[in-house]
C-alpha cells in the first residue's frame, strides 16, 4: 500500500505507527492540524467537525490557532493526542519535515488553558507484587512528586480515591489486576523495571 501513497501520506503513516493506537495524531499541514483515516472518523464525531474524503482517504481538520480548544475537547473525551508539527520550512519540490513534538493526555496536560483551576492534575503509576504496592504520582504543571508504599490493596484504593489521578499507568504485565480502576492504562513493562527507576 505504501507505494500508492504520496510521500506526505507515507510520512503520516510512519509517524502514526510510532504512537499508541489509542492516541489521535494531529498532523500539521500549513495552517491546519489534519487527521486521517480512523483518527479522522473518530475526531470528526468527537469534535463535531466535517468529515471529508480526498482520494478515498477520510480526513478532517482544525485550524492551528484554535487547536487548544479542540485538544481540550479530545482530552475531556478521554483520548490522548499526539501533536505532529512541521520542523522545516517548505522548500519547492521537497517534503516538509515533521515530527511528533508532544503527546498530551489527561495526566500530562501542562498548558494552563487546559487545566482546571484549583484542582491538582495528577499522573499516577502503580506497581505491586500482589500484597505490597508502590504508588507514585506527579502534577506536571506544578512539579509536585510523591511516592508511597501501600501495604494492601484496600490502602491502595483509599490512596487512589484521595489523590484521584487523571491518569494511572500500570505495567502491561499487571493491568489485569487493575481492571476495576477507571482510567488505568497499560504501559510498557520495561518502564517499571527497578533499573529504570534511576535518574
Amino acid at each position: 500500500m505504501a507505494d500508492v501513497l504520496t510521500p506526505m501520506m507515507q510520512q503520516y503513516r510512519r509517524l502514526r505507527g510510532s504512537i499508541p493506537a489509542d492516541t489521535l495524531l494531529l498532523f500539521r499541514l500549513g495552517d491546519f492540524y489534519e487527521l486521517f483515516f480512523e483518527d479522522a472518523t473518530e475526531a470528526a464525531r468527537l469534535l463535531n467537525v466535517a468529515l471529508t474524503k480526498r482520494n478515498g482517504v477520510p480526513m478532517c481538520g482544525v485550524p492551528y490557532h484554535a487547536a487548544p480548544n479542540y485538544i481540550t475537547k479530545l482530552i475531556k473525551a478521554g483520548r490522548r493526542v499526539a501533536i505532529c508539527d512541521q520542523t522545516s520550512e517548505p522548500q519547492p519540490g521537497k517534503i516538509v519535515s515533521r515530527d511528533i513534538t508532544q503527546i498530551i493526555s489527561a495526566g500530562t496536560v501542562s498548558d494552563l488553558d487546559l487545566l482546571q483551576a484549583k484542582r491538582a492534575n495528577y499522573l499516577g503509576a502503580v506497581f505491586g507484587d500482589g500484597t505490597v504496592f508502590g504508588f507514585a504520582y506527579a502534577d506536571l504543571s506544578t512539579g509536585e512528586f510523591r511516592v508511597a508504599q501501600l501495604e494492601n490493596r484496600q490502602s491502595l484504593f483509599d490512596e487512589l480515591a484521595r489523590i484521584a489521578p487523571s491518569e494511572l499507568l500500570v505495567s502491561d504485565e499487571q493491568i489485569q489486576q487493575f481492571t476495576d480502576i477507571a482510567g488505568a492504562l497499560g504501559y510498557d513493562s520495561y518502564a517499571f523495571l527497578a533499573e529504570q527507576a534511576a535518574f
